[in-house]
Order: C-alpha cells, then structure tokens, then sequence
C-alpha cells in the first residue's frame, strides 16, 4: 500500500468521518478546523459510528487552524460546504505539490470545474457521499447509516491518482465506486439531493415525515423526474429505475435530517448555487422545464433571505 499524506479542508460531519476512518487505516492526515480547532486540540475528534468508534485522541490528531501550517498533501480532500467555495483557492493554494489530486466531497454540479480553472490543475476530482452523518457538537461527529462514495475525476489524466485514492479508501473498509465522469457521478446524487434537501428544508421535517405522506413522496418523485431529464440533456444517462431505489432506499433509512434542514435550524445559508441555480441554469440551457424544481428553489431563496436578516 502506498502512503499518502492526506489534508482534510473541513472537518465536520463528512470531512471528520472519512478523515478519521483514513487515519485509523494508517494514513498521515491532517485536519483543518475553524471553531472547533481549541476543542479538538484539546479534546481529540470523536466519531460515534454504528460501524465502529473512530475517534481520535488529543495527542494523536494533526489539526491546525490555518493551511500555511500543513505539510503539502498528496491528496486534499475538501469537505467545506460549497457556500465556503470562494475560500478554496486561498486553502489550497499551500498544500499542492505538482501532483497533489484534489478531491471534491460536496454536493452539486460544477464546482470541479471552476476550482480546476481557478488553480491551473491538470485534473480534479470529486466524490459523492451517501451517507447520514451530523455533527452534533464541537469536535463531535454521529454517523447515522451508510457510508458508500462515488468518485469521479475532471480530466481523464486523473484517473489512475482518483484509482489509487479509491484503493485507499477500500483499505480502510469504506465501500468505494468509480465514475470516469465526474458529472455523471454528481447528476446522480443530485437525483436524490434536489429534492430532499430542498422539501427537508421547506416542511421544516426529516426523510422519515416526508416519506410517511402520499403527497410529499409524489412531489418528491415528480423532481427527480426532472432531474433526470435535465442530466439526459446534458449528455449524462440515468437508469429510470434509480428513482424507485432511491424512493425504497429513503423509505427504509433511519429518520434523517439533511444537511440542508440542520442548516436552516441553525441560522446557516444554504447551498443553492451548485444544488439548484447551476442545474437550473444547464435546464434553461438546454431546453427542459423543471416547474417543481424552481417552485422549490423560489421557496429555498426566501428562506436563505430570512436567515440573512
């Protein structure tokens, strides 16, 4: 096994978790916190997981405050929300070597292009995560169910680096697929993201409400229909059966509050550029309507204006 140095931009409920199972396969990773730098120095990482504790003594985690202060990575993984992603390029810029891969952990469409640009990179990669996990206080990570990633590369040249981080993860006994195409992982995703986080944040409920009522499941369904017509647009092909998996799928889970209704509990703007704007735009690009969908990111903006205020 090769060993890579890891930097982790964002530790919270994702970047903490796969962080955390990365270290504990043998890994050198080093973790970049905000608020929760002093408890973690002090305290370690705690990730209470239905698969195992991962958590991470004071005296054994690497964490810092600022990137100027971490090695240069072989890979970054970059687990902020991206309503942070103006701050990207300044976080990275000091952990690149000329073959360090950087490595997208977000939800939405677009975002490895404009940081490709931004950083003059050969490739990008990004990775889908299906997965329940929340922080649930400073330092302190609850992994609810699942866990699997999807990784795909921009840029074709990335592809052996994203393999060779995929085995990586498969060491350290996360369950791991890979898309040659990135945006074809992320359209995917977005089929279950658009309207889940989105109706979460509205009703104001978990998947386990929404899925109880004949109503919101229909809606719920009549999105990711539009969804899916917009990514066939695109030239990225979804199996029609992947909606009734994705509906049974959410129907089993544990009740799960998304990353966008603990957001919107806690007074944080949400993320809509890359989740619904830029899928709104490729719709309007190319010529699909998505009526439900932009009746839902109509509802989400006013509500991001509230929490503004």
């Amino acid at each position: 096994m090769e060993s890579k140095t890891y930097a982790v931009i964002g530790t919270g409920a994702i970047g903490g978790y796969y962080g955390a199972r990365l270290h504990h396969g043998g890994f050198d990773v080093h973790f970049l916190l905000n608020s929760d730098y002093q408890q973690v120095r002090q305290q370690g990482l705690k990730v209470d997981s239905h698969f195992g504790d991962f958590s991470i003594a004071a005296d054994r985690i690497n964490a810092y405050n600022v990137t100027n202060e971490m090695p240069k990575a072989d890979v970054v993984l970059v687990a902020l929300k991206t309503t942070q992603n103006d701050l990207l390029e300044a976080l990275i810029r000091p952990l690149l070597k000329s073959d360090t891969l950087v490595l997208l952990l977000q939800n939405g469409i677009g975002a490895e292009q404009a940081l490709n640009n931004q950083l003059e990179l050969e490739y990008t990669a990004g990775g889908l995560c299906f997965i329940c996990s929340n922080k649930v206080g400073p330092g302190h990570i609850h992994h609810i169910d699942y866990g699997r990633l999807t990784l795909g590369v921009y840029g074709e040249s990335g592809i052996s680096a994203l393999t060779s981080v995929a085995d990586d993860f498969k060491h350290c006994g996360v369950e791991v697929d890979i898309e040659h195409s990135i945006l074809d992982a992320r359209w995917k995703k977005l089929l279950w993201n658009v309207p889940f986080n989105g109706l979460s944040a509205v009703l104001d409920a978990d998947t386990a409400q929404i899925m109880a009522c004949r109503e919101t499941v229909a809606l719920a369904k009549a999105i990711m229909l539009e969804v899916g017509l917009v990514a066939k647009a695109t030239g990225s092909s979804i199996d029609p059966n992947l909606i009734e998996t994705m509906l049974n799928n959410t129907a089993k889970m544990k009740p799960y509050m998304t990353s966008m209704l603990l957001d919107r509990r806690n007074g944080r703007e949400m993320e809509l550029q890359y989740m619904y704007s830029n899928v709104l735009d490729m719709a309007r690009e190319h010529g699909v309507e998505m009526r439900k969908t932009e009746a839902l990111y109509q509802q989400l903006c006013f509500l991001n204006r509230q929490i503004a205020k």
